[in-house]
């Protein structure tokens, strides 16, 4: 192109091809706006508060964790232990090295059951029974004749069983109707055993050295003295080892109650299924008005929780479009 004033040739100027130098920050952030700049000041303060929350959450629940951990090894291995039957993963013995002796244990269970025929289940159970090399302690039954209006067949056993069946028991029994409720109780007895023995043993050697005396008394007094000491320890001895017996028995043979209650209905009254309908209808109209309701508010509570999220999201939004605008 040629110059009309100085009869130069210059280049033709390229428009939009010119590269244009950085603006310093401050004039950037003056460009943008004060809006803009509050906007990217509180995205920066959620996006810190949100990382340190998740910083704090993990830690927290990492001590949480390995406290709960430390407490709970030390439970498990003083009471926690495997039911009869059942192979334990635990070894019983706490962090501090402390043996807890869980060799003396009784187990109970009681069992709730619905049955179509309760004279048949309920001799199928005392069979059952018989056949682990158990026994009936006790048991009670209410049957009604079929032609009378009343209450449906019922009753109970108390059952014993080995110990080393107990687990078994409670899930064959269980299989013979359906069930309504069932539970396990376990008692440890290990240190109270101990206890008594150690006692038993000790009054053991009290009744020999008493005895000693006795053979050894000179004068009357003394034999009488003597003798009424050592009745008074025979007595504790007897004391003891009938605890102990008992024990033992309750140790080797766990005790199961089962409660039968008959399902069928008499064939001698006509029972209406529409009786308490409107009762029905009611009660399942406030279960949907109460799903309904309890839906809304966890829809809300998602709502609120989102709301940091959102924001976020939002300013992210907001500097995606301004960056795209600058480089269009």
């Amino acid at each position: 192109m040629v110059n009309k004033e100085n009869h130069q040739i210059t280049e033709p100027e390229k428009v939009g091809t010119r590269k244009t130098r950085k603006k310093p920050w401050k004039i950037r952030l003056k460009q943008w706006g004060i809006w803009k700049v509050g906007l990217l000041a509180i995205g920066i303060i959620l996006v810190f508060i949100i990382f340190m929350s998740i910083i704090t959450s993990l830690f927290s629940g990492t001590a949480g964790v390995s406290d709960s951990l430390g407490t709970s090894n030390e439970a498990v291995s003083k009471s926690d232990q495997a039911l009869p039957g059942e192979t334990s993963s635990t070894s019983g013995v706490a962090d501090s090295g402390f043996q807890f002796d869980v060799t003396k244990i009784i187990y109970s269970g009681n069992i709730s059951l619905y049955v179509d025929d309760f004279q048949s289940t309920f001799e199928k159970i005392a069979a059952y029974t018989l056949a682990q090399e158990g026994f009936v302690q006790d048991a009670s039954s209410s049957t009604t004749e079929i032609n009378q209006n009343s209450v449906p067949n019922s009753g109970y056993l108390t059952i014993r069983v080995p110990a080393a069946k107990f687990t078994e028991a409670m899930k064959e029994i269980q299989s013979y109707g359906t069930p309504i409720s069932s539970s396990i109780n376990s008692t440890n007895i290990s240190q109270q055993y101990q206890d008594v023995q150690g006692q038993l043993d000790n009054l053991k050697i009290e009744e020999a050295r008493l005895q000693d005396y006795l053979n050894q008394a000179e004068t009357t007094s003394d034999l009488l003295l003597i003798e009424t000491e050592l009745n008074r320890v025979r007595t504790e001895i007897d004391n003891r080892t009938t605890m102990i017996k008992n024990w033992d028995n309750e140790i080797n043979y766990s005790t199961i109650v089962v409660s039968l209650s008959e399902k069928a209905i008499g064939t001698s009254t006509v029972e209406s299924p529409f009786s308490g309908l409107i009762q029905k209808i009611s009660q399942s109209f406030i279960a949907s008005i109460n799903v309904i309701l309890t839906g809304l508010a966890m829809l809300i509570v998602l709502m609120v929780r989102l709301i940091p999220f959102a924001a976020v999201l939002g300013f992210g939004y907001l500097i995606y479009r301004q960056i795209k605008k600058k480089k269009s």
